[in-house]
């Protein structure tokens, strides 16, 4: 009696035991360690900073290198309160792109660093680059995309390029092409129109989108700084559905260039898009310095029909 007793506690102990185990996610071997995301000899955590004299940018590993936040001389001109890049949403899915993991992660595959025409490998993070121009490319994958996208760096502006290429015939429900997290101190916008008209609006955290339209450049003006933080594209980003938004929120006026809305693509097709940022000095909110720094973009970054 006394056997038949101690074996039935002792299978009551090993049921719970590991009734508990399945129960608990968290208790896991502690020998196993996370599986590399990214490519071998490609940082997956920390920042890199690219410096030149009147702009600063920090990069971000965690979030598949892409930009964290802006500078222009002291003044912090694009926040590091959400995404910058590229992200999409498959037709059906969740987020793919840049920190985002809702629906898959961008995987990178390979950093180049080019400073004043002189390769530069990139071993580690917690480093700051200084140059006259500064180039980072970044080869990646997002969902069925190839993705080469560029961040260049001068004394007069950011410029940033982004090549996609599917590969497997594909949907997505929603491509952003370009994002910036502008502050909300903003508060108004002006944009010329691929007809090279000109439409202005307020920002008053309204919670809506502003603009949405199909632009050639959009720019807002921050009376705190007088900045005009102004992003030409020299080709339209146009899509199925495509638009540029500001999204009027109290915590950023975020910038969104969409490509599309729901779109098909096949296997082998490509996108092609230039942003170029520029914080326009000595803007009193009539744009007229903006106006300015963007007809001087424009002649060295010509129009592409």
């Amino acid at each position: 009696m006394t056997k038949l007793i101690l074996a039935s506690w002792l299978a009551v102990v090993f049921f719970s035991a590991n009734a508990g185990l399945a129960a608990n996610p968290e208790i896991t071997n502690k020998k196993e360690t996370a599986q590399p995301l990214y490519d071998a000899g490609v940082p997956e955590t920390g920042f890199l900073t690219l410096k030149t004299e009147n702009y600063t940018v920090p990069l971000d590993a965690a979030s598949g290198w892409t930009i964290e936040k802006m500078f222009y001389r002291d003044h912090l001109f694009s926040l590091n309160n959400g995404h910058y890049g590229t992200v999409l949403k498959p037709q059906g899915g969740q987020w793919w792109g840049t920190g985002h993991k809702e629906g898959g992660r961008e995987v990178v595959h390979r950093l180049t660093l080019i400073v004043d025409g002189q390769n530069v490998p990139i071993t580690k993070t917690g480093e700051t680059i200084t140059g006259k121009r500064i180039q980072f490319i970044k080869e990646s994958t997002i969902w069925k995309f190839k993705v080469r996208a560029k961040v260049i760096l001068t004394n007069d502006f950011v410029e940033e390029q982004t090549e996609m290429e599917a590969l497997e015939n594909c949907k997505t429900d929603l491509l952003y092409y370009f994002m910036h997290c502008f502050p909300p101190s903003t508060t108004n916008w002006i944009a010329q129109l691929p007809d090279e008209s000109f439409e202005t609006g307020e920002l008053s955290h309204s919670k809506k989108m502003a603009v949405s339209k199909n632009t050639s450049w959009v720019a807002q003006y921050d009376p705190e700084n007088q900045l005009g933080l102004l992003c030409y594209t020299p080709k339209v980003i146009a899509g199925n559905r495509s638009a540029s938004h500001i999204w009027d929120l109290d915590r950023y006026h975020k910038y969104y260039l969409r490509h599309n809305s729901g779109q098909s693509f096949e296997k082998g097709e490509k996108l092609d898009f230039t942003v170029i940022v520029k914080a326009v000095p000595n803007e009193t909110g009539d744009w007229k310095e903006t106006k300015k720094a963007a007809s001087h973009l424009m002649k060295q970054f010509p129009v592409v029909k």
